[in-house]
């Protein structure tokens, strides 16, 4: 089978910010956590990382790990320097094993670069105590960033909002459609939510094969509010890009469905993005999901199971 069979019918776009000189991909465009999956080759460590861009997108648990790492290494490496240079000078330190009077200038350095100091030992003599200041700088401008750090991440706006991890090739209205769905996570209050999806596929145009990108028409690309879920529904008609291909020539084609989602996030007061794909490979074909919500017993109000999400039902493998 050729690879990426030359396609006539739908709209190319080109707005996409992806290179249009692509003709072989291993890789998808998007990564499933909406991040785009691109390597940056500079030589230079500063044009690669941006420090606060990565400090406040960091995991939360990586996040607490690095304080805690730093805070461990400077602590220690402050100690090292008490301990051998400093120790005659410390006023009040306890001597015993090497262990024991290690670990008297270790937490002498903890309370110092706190700036909680307890009292019971105090450096003296110019040296130990230009140390000491110095590390008390240290401590101060390392508290400040690190408010600074939780601050960003506490008040950054995030659109809290799930993806099923497939997309299915489902009937609808006497027809076929590619549907994948999404809804909100948390307690997010979510209105004029809008979505674009694009996809990227090899093309054979002239004897030259490229990546071309269209956009998929969908039954609805707006919608007022988000409480419960969305399930996103492109009809496959004949104005479709994907209309009569098999998921063989998907998979030749290096298909891979882009999804862009914008919102207003009324408790941040601010506007939140969502991005994800989908490749040919995590596509299920003759499939339809499963219902996520139900009305509560006593009938207060509409119960939503998340858990549900990525839950479908398959009924046999179908042409598109």
């Amino acid at each position: 089978m050729a690879i990426g069979r030359k396609r006539d019918m739908g709209k190319t776009v080109d707005n996409t910010g992806l290179n249009t000189a692509v003709s072989s991909k291993f890789a998808r465009f998007i990564n499933k956590d909406g991040s785009a999956n691109v390597i940056n080759k500079t030589g230079s460590v500063f044009d690669k990382y941006s420090i606060y861009n990565y400090l406040i997108n960091l995991g939360n648990v990586k996040f607490v790990l690095l304080i805690l790492g730093f805070y461990t290494t400077i602590n220690f490496l402050f100690a090292t320097v008490y301990y051998f240079f400093c120790i005659p000078h410390l006023q009040g330190l306890v001597r015993g094993t090497p262990l024991e009077t290690f670990e008297e200038a270790y937490f002498f350095s903890s309370q110092t670069l706190t700036t909680v100091g307890y009292g019971r030992i105090s450096p003296v003599g110019f040296i130990t105590n230009t140390i000491a200041s110095i590390e008390a700088l240290v401590g101060i401008l390392t508290l400040a960033i690190i408010t600074g750090l939780l601050y960003g991440r506490f008040v950054k706006p995030r659109a809290y909002i799930r993806f099923s991890k497939h997309a299915v090739i489902a009937p609808f209205r006497g027809g076929k459609s590619i549907m994948f769905r999404l809804a909100p996570i948390k307690n997010a209050t979510l209105s004029e939510v809008s979505i674009q999806v694009t996809i990227s596929m090899l093309v054979n145009t002239n004897g030259d094969t490229n990546y071309k990108y269209y956009s998929l028409p969908l039954q609805f690309n707006t919608i007022n509010t988000l409480h419960i879920t969305w399930t996103v529904v492109h009809p496959i008609n004949e104005d479709s890009p994907v209309y009569n291909m098999t998921m063989e020539e998907l998979a030749a084609a290096d298909f891979e469905m882009m999804v862009y989602l914008k919102a207003f996030d009324e408790d941040f007061s601010n506007t939140v993005i969502a991005r994800t794909s989908y490749t040919f490979d995590e596509f299920v074909n003759g499939a339809k999901f499963v219902p996520v919500y139900y009305e509560s017993p006593e009938g207060k109000g509409t119960v939503v199971e998340l858990s549900k999400l990525n839950e479908y039902t398959h009924f046999g493998d179908a042409a598109i």
